[in-house]
């Protein structure tokens, strides 16, 4: 396996000089149309199961364009698929602020995937990283805002039990499932020099301990909530949820 020793820091300008380049490169920008449009297809197959709370797989489709194109396409190729995907399954009315969701989840799996060694630890590192800042705070934020200004009749809590127990649940599914796919579709897209490196995406029993760890430490947060800052703020009369 031949390794990128070459690849710059994400802190270094020769990084961001490279990901703002992949604006102008032709072979990117049509891999992401594709990831865009598979993306915004995904919105008219997912499976709702409460207000603003769905399961689709364009997370997949997300990861597989972000290790390729990097976080500044992945940031611009969601300020399209977004309202894309609306016009194509418009469900209630347009808000703009759940865009930055699909962005900031580009923007995530780009600095996870772009240019670094793509390992197994690193593809679940990402998803848990997707699911606690994008799935779960973020998207409670901009759906509580959402409730507000279109008044829809309903209290909606930051801290929502359903979306994160949805995260909990599917996330050691999800974590082995991106690192199978990448892991299968990784070696094509080296071979296409869409990569820098050879992957090595096997799944090991550390995988499968590291998995189990998140999950534990999610479950850890939510029963903290549960048992005791659930009371805390009602008996303190808090009025942050």
């Amino acid at each position: 396996m031949q390794k990128n020793l070459s690849a710059p820091s994400v802190f270094s300008a020769a990084y961001w000089k490279e990901a703002v380049g992949n604006l102008k490169n032709t072979r990117m920008l049509a891999l992401a149309a594709m990831i865009v449009a598979l993306r915004a297809i995904c919105k008219m197959l997912e499976i709702p199961l409460a207000p603003g709370l769905n399961i689709n797989v364009a997370g997949l489709f997300n990861s597989v364009g972000a290790m390729v194109y990097g976080p500044v396409v992945g940031l611009v190729g969601a300020v399209v698929s977004d309202p894309l995907g609306y016009l194509l399954h418009p469900d209630g009315p347009y808000f703009l602020p759940f865009m930055l969701v699909d962005m900031s989840s580009s923007f995530i799996f780009g600095l996870f995937f772009w240019k670094r060694p793509l390992t197994v630890g690193r593809a679940m590192g990402a998803k848990f990283t997707v699911n606690m800042v994008s799935n779960i705070v973020m998207t409670s934020f901009i759906m509580k805002w959402y409730v507000a200004v279109f008044n829809l009749g309903f209290a909606y809590n930051l801290i929502n039990l359903t979306r994160i127990a949805k995260n909990l649940v599917m996330f050691p599914i999800e974590a082995i499932f991106i690192s199978v796919v990448l892991g299968a579709l990784s070696p094509a897209l080296y071979r296409l020099r869409l990569l820098s490196e050879q992957p090595n995406l096997k799944l090991k029993a550390k995988h499968y301990i590291l998995v189990a760890v998140l999950t534990l430490v999610s479950i850890g947060l939510v029963l903290f909530y549960i048992y005791f800052l659930k009371d805390f703020v009602a008996a303190h009369n808090i009025k942050l949820f």
